[in-house]
């Protein structure tokens, strides 16, 4: 098209190109002057009734006249009906291509460019324009007076007129007008994936508000360098915007972050209705910022020192298992600990690489039930050297076994990470706490290269030895070794077995190579203390060296990355993970383990739609592997499959009958579902199963608080206890110190919290819980050196967990206290963008206004709190509400 004459333009260069077209460089030969001509592509062609509401709202858009929008000339058809949009050209470059060159942002130069770009939209607004597709690529960095807003005046921090730079948006010919500035319209959706507003993808009404989400995303990537939705594909970003909080706004300075939040919120109420309260909000946080000119997103002065950071919470779904799960806190209303499986996460996620447990249902097969449990390998003359490859052969016995096809039996294994978790080590003990009544305990003994293993079948109801063997081998053939021995194993059990069935090595592999990765299983059983991962990652690659075919040392390395990336968060960790993972599916495709580990680490970086594919795939090797099942199930929840989720947890509990682990699981799935009756159920069935699981009384007690009629309230006291008989947690007495809270049992309450924080005092719930019982009890003393522990411990939570609502709500009840009111402002703005209907956060927030001395807002939100499900017993329960919950205004609302 370079030379052509299109009317009266003649094209003398292309500009570049883009969803909704082709842009060329061009001379009006009629104005003399240079133009740029954009062309609208085919695909979005338009004609009758569209065509003439196009041109009326191009020529809407052509009227806006303000310093910080591209001038649009007008909108012009080729001889052959093409349209195409004739804007004004500037010498300059898109932000796109600054963001490209160098990244990120100086934060002070990304408001300056957020501020005129809202300047724009303002004007746009108020004359009822929306752009639709604000983008880096729509806006153009021009040289020359930098005007901002419709003053046309640019000022420094300190009020001085420069000459700079100036933002203009452009490509405001494919704008929609609206019938008034809050007024929102249905169109064919438009724009760019991602930086489209959630009603935009959902082809909802549109209005001013989805510029400023895009908004939003583009002052994001500006000083994070990073989009905030950022995924792998299209789906998966699709699926971020519309359900994922934000990524990296932990990263800006505390002054952006309630923007930011309030600018990115799924409902488009919630957002900033219009560019020019936009406009001030940025004005705002750019005078917050003080002198930091030179302040970027990696020089956060909000944040803790490396040294003084807890260890980052590992949120797997598979590795949920050591930490509390709490609800959000509020600053006087006790709050309780909802705890999940006391298994430790370091265990739970050691055995994830070895092949998956095959689980065997009698009723569905008929015949002889087997039900085994590995323990530990005894190390013949403790010689530290075969420590980790004992360790190691627990894991890779329990593998083996559980690939058995066992015909007409019924044959599952117990995972090897849940018999550490429970510290089984005799056949009594694994009857008892597990339920297998059959063990397997074996022996290693190394004299030079030649290795002794022995293993013995033990029947645990009756204690008597079924049978014993010991195998030899003079080079050392650990991996042949083992094979003989299930082999034997097997026959013990009347279990045929084929070649193909011994399959925990994933082939043949080199003798050398299998100690390593013995060892390397050694290492992972407790991947939390430092350097084991690197061990196992050392061990692992030089049994893929010294035998490079050898699928499951891939599988293994992959997953020892992916667990180094749980303790070290780096890019690189997960690239590598999935890199060995992927050649471990290329060397031996029918690996479920493999794929399950390639599940985990998509569902941990976000990808769900790709995590999904992965567990399908392990289950289409397996349809009944467990961790595949339990992975999908999760992953069903992530991406809003509620129903999907259900039946997945169902159907792993149907396929173990007798295992609690899987009621568990469907438990606190009803729980996180607030169905806590449903919750009760599968408790229950987990402390029938097993009857001294302290774990599973406490999150009996959890669903039951969950109720919160007497009658549950009881039945979690007595549950409680009995945890606490069995194991005394720190969990199991927080939960029992919140129940006496809330029941004003407040001496109960002090004694069991002052119990809790004996074990863990590193949590600020505890001592907010703590604080209230002082206060109810009037020991002022005591209620504000609780007060003063619970502050410190909930500032440095709020850093590292930003997108925690209810955190932040519960440090604007600090503050608020405090009167510190533009703190206090800052964190309710934060809490009310991140979830703006939870009805803790909006007491939280009556609270806070109340402390700050407007009855009216805290008025608003205690109402609010109450429409959103809250109950009356709550408010009552917060000290601070007390005059306002007598105001005669809030009882005439008929509260």
């Amino acid at each position: 098209m370079i030379g052509q004459l299109i009317s009266h333009y003649r094209v003398v260069d292309r500009l570049g190109a883009g969803g909704m077209g082709v842009v060329y460089k061009a001379v009006d030969l009629k104005l003399e002057r240079t133009v740029a001509l954009k062309f609208i592509s085919s695909e979005i062609a338009v004609a009758g009734k569209d065509r003439a509401q196009l041109l009326q709202e191009a020529r809407s858009a052509s009227a806006l006249d303000h310093p910080n929008i591209g001038v649009i000339h007008g909108i012009e058809e080729t001889d052959d009906g093409h349209l195409f949009i004739v804007m004004a050209y500037y010498e300059g470059e898109t932000l796109a291509h600054r963001l490209l060159r160098r990244g990120s942002l100086p934060v002070r130069e990304a408001l300056d460019i957020a501020v005129q770009i809202a300047a724009g939209l303002s004007a746009a607004h108020t004359h009822h324009v929306v752009h639709r597709d604000i983008k880096p690529s729509n806006i153009l960095i021009t040289r020359g007076t930098a005007l901002e807003g419709e003053s046309g005046r640019s000022e420094t921090a300190s009020g001085e007129r420069v000459k700079g730079e100036t933002a203009k948006i452009v490509d405001f010919g494919l704008a929609r007008v609206v019938a008034s500035a809050s007024a929102t319209q249905t169109f064919t959706s438009s724009g760019t994936l991602a930086y489209m507003a959630p009603e935009q993808i959902l082809a909802e009404p549109i209005g001013a508000s989805c510029d400023i989400w895009a908004l939003g995303v583009v002052i994001a990537e500006m000083i994070t360098g990073e989009h905030p939705f950022k995924r792998e594909s299209g789906t998966a970003m699709t699926f971020a915007i519309l359900n994922s909080p934000p990524a990296g706004i932990e990263k800006v300075h505390a002054a952006l972050r309630p923007l930011l939040y309030r600018a990115l919120s799924k409902d488009p109420v919630y957002r900033d209705p219009t560019g020019g309260k936009m406009l001030a909000s940025l004005q705002i946080a750019r005078d917050g910022l003080g002198d930091e000119d030179g302040w970027s997103a990696h020089e956060d002065k909000t944040q803790v020192s490396s040294q003084s950071r807890p260890s980052r919470e590992l949120k797997q779904f598979m590795e949920r298992a050591s930490a509390p799960r709490w609800a959000p806190a509020v600053a006087t209303k006790p709050r309780r600990l909802l705890l999940a499986l006391l298994l430790l996460v370091a265990l739970a996620t050691a055995a994830a690489f070895v092949p998956s447990v095959r689980q065997r249902v009698a009723g569905l097969w008929g015949g002889e039930s087997y039900h085994i449990a590995v323990l530990p390998f005894d190390n013949i003359g403790d010689n530290p050297a075969n420590a980790p490859v004992a360790e190691g052969l627990m894991d890779s016995f329990t593998g083996e076994l559980s690939n058995l096809d066992a015909s007409q039996k019924s044959l599952w294994v117990v995972p090897a990470s849940l018999v550490r978790s429970r510290k089984v080590t005799d056949p009594s003990a694994a009857l008892r706490d597990l339920g297998a009544d059959l063990v397997v305990k074996g022996s290693i003994q190394r004299n030079g290269q030649q290795i002794r293993l022995t293993v013995n079948l033990i029947d645990a109801k009756r204690m008597r030895q079924i049978g014993s063997a010991s195998f030899e081998d003079q080079a050392g053939d650990l991996a042949a070794l083992q094979d003989e021995a299930v082999a034997q194993l097997a026959r013990l059990m009347r279990i045929n077995v084929s070649a193909g069935m011994l399959r925990a090595t994933g082939g043949n592999v080199a003798p050398a190579a299998y100690e390593s990765y013995l060892k390397a299983l050694g290492y992972l059983q407790r991947y939390d203390k430092p350097g084991n991962v690197d061990l196992a990652i050392a061990s692992l690659k030089t049994a893929t060296q010294t035998d490079p075919g050898f699928a499951l040392g891939y599988a293994a390395l992959g997953n020892a990355y992916r667990l180094k990336n749980n303790i070290d968060p780096n890019a690189q960790w997960t690239e590598e993970a999935s890199a060995y993972l992927k050649k471990a599916t290329e060397l031996d495709a029918s690996l479920p383990a493999a794929y399950v580990a390639l599940g985990r680490l998509h569902s941990a970086t976000g990808n769900n739609d790709l995590a999904l594919q992965e567990f399908a795939r392990a289950l289409k090797i397996n349809p009944r592997d467990p961790d595949a099942l339990s992975g999908l199930a999760h992953a069903y929840v992530n991406t809003g499959r509620i129903a999907d989720a259900e039946a997945a947890f169902k159907k792993a509990a149907a396929l173990r009958p007798d295992y609690w682990d899987s009621y568990n699981s469907l438990g606190q799935f009803y729980e996180e579902q607030n169905r806590n009756q449903e919750a009760v159920a599968a408790f229950r069935k987990v402390v029938e199963l097993t009857p001294d699981n302290a774990a599973g009384y406490s999150n009996l007690a959890t669903a039951y608080m969950g109720i919160g009629d007497a009658k549950s309230n009881a039945e979690a006291e007595a549950a409680l206890k009995k945890s606490i008989a069995l194991a005394p947690s720190y969990a199991a007495y927080g939960n029992l110190g919140a129940l006496y809270n809330d029941e004003k049992r407040w001496a109960e309450s002090v004694h069991a919290t002052r119990q809790a924080l004996a074990i863990n005092d590193q949590n600020y719930v505890v001592w907010q819980n703590l604080m209230g019982a002082y206060l109810a009890l009037h020991d002022k003393k005591a209620a504000a050196e609780a007060r003063a522990k619970a502050t410190a411990l909930l500032e440095k939570y709020v850093v590292l967990h930003p997108q925690d609502a209810g955190a932040q709500s519960a440090l604007a009840d600090f503050y608020a206290a405090d009167h510190l009111r533009e703190k206090a402002l800052m964190h309710m703005e934060t809490a009310l963008a991140l979830n703006p209907k939870d009805p803790s956060v909006l007491a939280d927030i009556a609270e806070a206004y109340e402390d700050l001395g407007d009855r009216k807002q805290a008025l608003e939100y205690a109402r609010l709190s109450l429409q959103n499900g809250n109950k009356m017993d709550d408010l009552q329960s917060r000290t601070a509400l007390a005059s306002l919950l007598a105001d005669p205004s809030f009882r005439s609302n008929g509260k």
